[in-house]
């Protein structure tokens, strides 16, 4: 399962929203079936002193406005999220990821 997100611009740092859909070869923007959720994610940057003692830059993820009628587990979603978000920010890893908001669904 693949998905795919419509990025809203704004002007701030560090913060990247997006409308999360469920993919599947066609994207139709007016089915609320394929809906999943808002999604904010947030990079938190480390000073250099604390860079070299090993603390790792760290991106918080905010779910909001989930659609509760879609068909996948929380465990789905997560996995699905990690890897949009894997391929929308660069350099980024699994651990380097907490995702909020997931026992909602």
């Amino acid at each position: 399962m693949r998905f795919i997100g419509l990025e809203e611009i704004h002007p701030y740092k560090n913060l990247y929203q997006f409308k999360i859909f469920e993919y599947d070869d066609e994207i139709n923007l007016s089915e609320k079936g394929k809906y999943i959720c808002d999604l904010k994610v947030f990079k938190l940057d480390i000073n250099d002193s604390y860079i070299k003692k090993g603390f790792k830059e760290t991106y918080y993820v905010l779910l909001q406005n989930i659609n509760k009628d879609i068909k996948l587990t929380a465990d789905e979603i997560k996995k699905g999220i990690q890897n949009f978000i894997k391929e929308e920010i660069i350099d980024i890893k699994d651990e380097d990821v907490c995702i909020f908001k997931l026992d909602e669904i």
